[in-house]
């Protein structure tokens, strides 16, 4: 059974505090006072300065009994205007509560209490994550609340939105921490109430971030379905649009992948797709990860040439297919339990080469830069070793394999136009239709 505990400052009229009181029946009352509002609550009588009626202390009028407890709910704040103590005192009750008490409902009425501890209170709750409560009614005096209150639940949970989405999420678009965007879109979703207006924006940031997380994993074709109908936003229309060139690329090594509704391009972004990849995981300081996905660029390159100019597969060569005079050379790399010659990185290359093609042209260029950055890969704990890549190694690898597939899809695609490929948006604005 959940316990409800209520925090209330307390100073000026008693009436809003016991109005609070009476209308959310909490479990257990707190009571945010001064040095000076103190005697409301621990006091042996209360004045009312209307007409210098004197009353018993808030407790006794509510016969709150063991609902409070003077020496475990009384907060005091030394100096009542200063917004950080009263915010501090307050932000310390809380967590002492929801360390020590379990399945419990925090509830907070700012009403009375000098400007500073209401405010205090207030942030406390936003931060914390409680129910925030006001007891107010139509005004004739400007100071205080006349009779006929009411207690009402102040919605903040647009307050807690927008500050979700503009101090929190941009830090984790920036790391590309899909996952943990959604978990928070979420939460925000399941746990406030929020207007019309806003659930479709964060509903909207919930999609993006889906489509961008199944992206990120190489899902795709659920990315597409995802990213698609959201087109209207011009930062999703670029990455759509190379999307959907990219599952066309893969398709050509895939060829059981859904190629429906893409477009063609010049038939290596699956390739450019990895490094886009290789980025992101640099970015997270993920630099084993990062090279492992440069090299499977570097690979798919080859494959995807060969198959695509030759009808060659690097798993399966048809020693049919290339010159008689390249034949006994790669029967030799036939394997004896497989019965099939297949070829490696360095060996596919080595046939470009030998078939004149211009990308194993470019390789031969590079191929000493080339070899000497595959040792870093093969020295790492993904490949055949166990030593962790560090950030300059993976630089290092980068622009060895990047500039050298750049020259290679540039060698093969003179007649074609190059758009450069979109990286993934890092600010929540180009999220936002």
């Amino acid at each position: 059974m959940q316990t409800e505990i209520l925090l209330v400052t307390v100073g000026g009229s008693h009436q809003p505090i016991v109005t609070a009181i009476k209308m959310l029946k909490p479990d257990r009352v707190v009571f945010i006072c001064s040095e000076d509002s103190k005697s409301q609550v621990v006091g042996s009588q209360v004045k009312i300065l209307e007409n210098s009626q004197r009353l018993p202390n808030i407790p006794t009028q509510l016969e709150l009994g063991d609902k409070f407890q003077p020496d475990r709910d009384l907060i005091v704040i030394k100096d009542p205007d200063n917004l950080q103590e009263c915010y501090r005192e307050v932000a310390l009750y809380v967590q002492n509560l929801k360390k020590n008490i379990s399945n419990t409902v925090i509830k907070a009425d700012y009403t009375g209490g000098t400007k500073s501890m209401s405010i205090g209170l207030a942030i406390a709750s936003i931060y914390y994550e409680l129910e925030l409560y006001v007891t107010t009614a139509l005004r004739t005096n400007i100071n205080r609340v006349e009779r006929g209150e009411g207690t009402q639940k102040t919605s903040i949970g647009p307050i807690v939105a927008d500050q979700t989405i503009k101090k929190f999420l941009p830090i984790l678009l920036d790391q590309y921490n899909y996952p943990a965007i959604i978990a928070e879109v979420n939460r925000l979703l399941i746990s406030w109430e929020l207007p019309t207006d806003k659930k479709y924006e964060i509903r909207l940031l919930h999609t993006s971030c889906l489509g961008l997380d199944k992206w990120d994993k190489f899902e795709h074709r659920e990315a597409l379905n995802l990213l698609e109908p959201q087109m209207k936003n011009p930062v999703i229309k670029d990455l759509v649009i190379f999307l959907k060139r990219v599952i066309r690329s893969r398709k050509q090594i895939d060829d059981k992948y859904d190629a429906t509704n893409t477009t063609e391009g010049h038939g290596y972004e699956i390739v450019e797709d990895l490094i886009l990849n290789a980025e992101r995981r640099a970015k997270q300081e993920r630099y084993d990860d990062a090279v492992g996905r440069l090299y499977r660029a570097l690979e798919l390159l080859a494959q995807i040439r060969l198959l695509k100019e030759y009808d060659l597969k690097t798993e399966e060569v048809n020693i049919e297919k290339i010159p008689e005079n390249l034949r006994d050379k790669y029967s030799e790399k036939r394997s004896l339990t497989k019965g099939k010659i297949q070829i490696g990185l360095r060996s596919s290359y080595e046939l470009l080469s030998e078939l004149n093609d211009p990308m194993g042209k470019i390789y031969m260029e590079h191929s000493n830069r080339i070899i000497d950055a595959l040792e870093v890969r093969n020295n790492s704990l993904f490949a055949h070793g166990f030593k962790p890549i560090k950030l300059e190694e993976y630089e290092k690898v980068k622009q060895v394999f990047v500039n050298f597939i750049k020259s290679g899809i540039s060698s093969v695609n003179q007649n074609k136009s190059q758009k450069r490929a979109p990286q993934f948006p890092t600010s929540m604005s180009d999220l936002s239709n």
